[in-house]
């Protein structure tokens, strides 16, 4: 028993068997090592793939590159439109709206009164919410001569006229692709209301 012992303690004590077993702990320390790393570099991509996309996002639809090439050239060369010149007076709220490819021409002042309109409906109702966009935009400091309104329409808000004490406004709406000359617009208006005030008095 003493001589295992003794044979035990001088291979435990040899250097070349202490060399192999540092060896052996360095490399299962290397992989440990590499292993860690891996994990922490998966869990690092898991974690960044649910902050940056916490909801599935819904595949954006293809459209073909025959589509893709038509719209960009239709964005890059819009087709000329043509503004025509009116002279001289107009007899009608709808001879203006012809001549400028409108549907429709409210007149209205800031009263909320309705003043003359050609194809509106609830005019009296128009002109109350329409006077109280101007006035509550005016005492917000925001310009009121022009006002653009784009959604499924085009038109503007304009500023005619005064007369005495009354400012004379215009609602305009035409088609998305209606392209109005604001200038041209506020003075066909500006004469037609000269007109109706020299007939009435």
């Amino acid at each position: 028993m003493d001589g295992l012992l003794d044979t035990l303690t001088s291979i435990l004590s040899s250097p070349f068997l202490i060399f192999i077993l540092v060896i052996v702990a360095v490399a299962f320390s290397i992989l440990s090592l590499v292993f860690i790393l891996t994990l922490a570099r998966k869990v690092s991509r898991v974690v960044a793939s649910i902050q940056t996309s916490p909801s599935p996002t819904p595949a954006a639809p293809s459209i073909p590159p025959s589509s893709t090439v038509s719209t960009t050239k239709a964005i890059q060369k819009p087709q000329p439109t043509e503004v025509v010149r009116i002279a001289g007076g107009l007899e009608s709220l709808e001879e203006i709206s012809a001549a400028l490819a409108v549907n429709s021409v409210f007149l209205f002042n800031l009263a909320g009164m309705s003043i003359e309109a050609y194809n509106v409906k609830e005019e009296d109702k128009l002109a109350a919410i329409l006077a109280d966009i101007v006035a509550t935009l005016r005492r917000s400091g925001f310009p009121t001569e022009v006002i653009n309104i784009k959604d499924s329409v085009q038109g503007y808000i304009l500023s005619v006229t005064q007369v005495g004490e009354m400012e004379v406004f215009a609602l305009l709406l035409g088609g998305p692709d209606t392209v109005i000359d604001v200038d041209e617009a506020r003075q066909l208006l500006k004469d037609y209301v000269t007109s109706i005030i020299k007939k009435s008095g």
